[in-house]
């Protein structure tokens, strides 16, 4: 969805409009952009002709953390019992 941005000549993002809204008109400096799934909008960077709006990755939720955690608890666990098992084959 696009997202209008209100910002300031250092860059700094005042507003964040999406869905319906009014172009401004005048001084007030804007951009439309699409922000990348996974990304949240961090600053604009005004140094060059064409304002470049600047993302960085969301942070990791607490939830997919343990997630991660898990998988990686279950595949040690995976990975013992079948050394185990092995081990009973072969004696």
């Amino acid at each position: 969805m696009t997202t209008l941005l209100i910002y300031d000549n250092m860059g700094c993002v005042y507003l964040q409009v999406r869905g319906s809204y009014r172009i401004p008109q005048g001084e007030i400096q804007y951009i439309e952009i699409e922000i990348p799934e996974g990304k949240i909008l961090k600053s604009i960077d005004t140094t060059t002709t064409q304002h470049i709006p600047l993302y960085e990755d969301l942070p990791i939720s607490e939830s997919d953390i343990l997630k991660q955690q898990l998988t990686e608890t279950q595949n040690i666990l995976t990975e013992f019992v079948d050394m185990k098992y092995n081990m009973l084959l072969t004696t």
